[in-house]
């Protein structure tokens, strides 16, 4: 995918729905469609439907080696991950540990959470020097009570590969069961469960050129009988998930499995050549690192580390779709899970910038962005040359705190990126402060928006931070909040409740 003004590096968030599965998706909607009840079975609106439901089923399970009653049907991995694991300990009364890793997404880390407040005891495993889950690691944590361990077959930040296969052999010699998370991964690896041993496995179509709002787990139907429904109402799919059957997404998605089937040899081949361009170029630049280099991944996703203190992921964002890595939105002001597990500190972690790849990708978008790589480089370099510093907190990908500024670090703050500067300082705050007046003077002319919202130490009141956010929401980002010392204005981040 390339346009005049941006380009597309965030497939690991979602992709783009590939022009011949929204045809099949529309082909369900209209008067004239398979537009039917696929429950009804009175009629043949009904079944028709029924009949292209069960197809999809059937494509999904071919993609992963699974038989077509087994696939039953949900809104993506994040209500699979649920299923799998509340429904497991739901009908478990006597296994009750399980066993995870700090990798995870946080459907899994908040599930886990849940569970452990219902008595269920977790273990979070951390990763090796290499940034993987060992075999070893899941050994040595399995207990005689343990009921089921649930690890992420590709990392959705750094893109390592779990040797599932591998660790499905201990597990089940210790009577528990495997769960994947295969959100990452379907679609752009092999994937066989039964050759694997995996137990259940959760799937989103939007991460493989189908639809938002459509997924599926996987139950291997030996043990579907000691997984307990979340979704209750109608006794759809096997009385495990309740609820009217959307075919046109669904039929969306098996679409996209059969693409996937057919197209994830070239797609990959295409996918590592552009991968590695990148890399020979970043990595020219003399700053880049790729984080977990070792371990073995997917061609599609690389995690990059910019070692300049000045750098920042919002120097890119106006070109080039990305994601910022350096805030998990789960801790305030704390780095991602992920980069610290595998050795990141907080400042480094802030410098980290993920970068996926995809079906739609092209040469001249991987130019682009190393291209764009280089000139925020430079700025970098210059602006540290120039003396022009600036320590940032970066919150989000849109937002950052700092102290008291300067004229001379307005000037530092457009050369890293920033669109907005907000003034959290109260009126009459300390002399010897550079006036807001004169901080708005230099950022006018640098064609930055310059916003001043007072709010007294010590006093963030849900008014205030509600003003705050308001505010924030409306400039150009990224935004660059800053008071005496940096802290009143996260604050009033953290108050508003403001996305990580």
């Amino acid at each position: 995918m390339s346009t005049d003004t941006l380009r597309y590096f965030d497939y690991a968030a979602t992709t783009p729905a590939d022009p011949r599965v929204i045809a099949a998706m529309l082909g369900c909607l209209g008067a004239d469609g398979a537009f039917g009840n696929p429950a009804s079975n009175t009629h043949a609106a009904g079944r028709q439907a029924r009949a292209l439901v069960e197809q999809a089923r059937a494509q999904v399970a071919g993609l992963i080696g699974a038989e077509a009653d087994e696939i039953i049907w949900t809104s993506g991995a994040t209500e699979s991950n649920n299923l799998a694991l509340k429904g497991f300990f739901d009908a478990e009364p006597a296994r009750r540990h399980l066993v995870t890793s700090r990798l995870e997404h946080k459907a899994i880390l908040d599930t886990a959470c849940h569970l452990e407040h219902l008595g269920v005891a977790v273990t979070r495993l951390s990763p090796d020097a290499a940034g993987e889950i060992s075999a070893a690691a899941v050994a040595a944590a399995l207990r005689a009570d343990t009921g089921i361990v649930s690890l992420m077959l590709v990392n959705n930040e750094i893109g390592t590969l779990t040797d599932v296969a591998e660790i499905a052999r201990a597990v089940h010699a210790a009577g528990a069961l495997l769960h994947v998370d295969a959100a990452q991964a379907v679609g752009k690896t092999g994937i066989d469960v039964k050759a694997m041993g995996i137990d259940l496995l959760s799937m989103s179509a939007h991460k493989f050129y189908g639809p938002k709002g459509i997924g599926a787990l996987y139950v291997n139907r030996h043990i579907a009988p000691r997984i307990a429904c979340q979704m209750h109402g109608g006794g759809h799919e096997q009385g495990l998930r309740s609820g009217t059957l959307a075919t046109h997404q669904i039929v969306a998605m098996g679409t996209a499995c059969e693409l996937a089937r057919a197209e994830m040899a070239s797609d990959n081949q295409r996918i590592a050549q552009w991968r590695e361009r990148l890399l020979d170029g970043v990595r020219a630049l003399g700053v880049v690192t790729q984080n977990a280099r070792g371990a073995r991944r997917i061609p599609h996703t690389v995690s990059l580390t910019v070692a300049l203190p000045g750098f920042s992921p919002s120097m890119l964002g106006d070109d080039l779709a990305i994601s910022s890595t350096s805030a998990c939105n789960s801790a305030a002001g704390k780095p991602s899970h992920v980069l610290t597990a595998i050795g990141l500190d907080a400042d480094a972690a802030a410098r980290t910038v993920r970068l996926s790849l995809g079906r739609f990708t092209t040469q001249d978008d991987v130019d682009f962005a190393v291209a764009c790589f280089r000139r925020a480089i430079e700025r970098c370099r210059e602006a540290e040359e120039s003396g022009q510093t600036l320590q940032v907190k970066q919150l989000s990908d849109e937002v950052g705190v700092s102290a008291q500024l300067s004229g001379t670090d307005v000037r530092a703050a457009h050369a890293i990126g920033f669109r907005s500067i907000v003034c959290n300082r109260p009126d009459g705050e300390a002399a010897g402060q550079t006036p807001f007046a004169q901080i708005a003077e230099v950022a006018g002319a640098l064609g930055m928006t310059v916003r001043y919202l007072p709010v007294e130490s010590g006093r963030v009141t849900d008014e205030a931070a509600a003003a705050f956010r308001a505010l924030v929401a409306g400039l150009p980002k990224p935004v660059l909040a800053y008071c005496r010392t940096g802290t009143r204005a996260e604050m009033l981040w953290n108050s508003a409740g403001m996305p990580r």
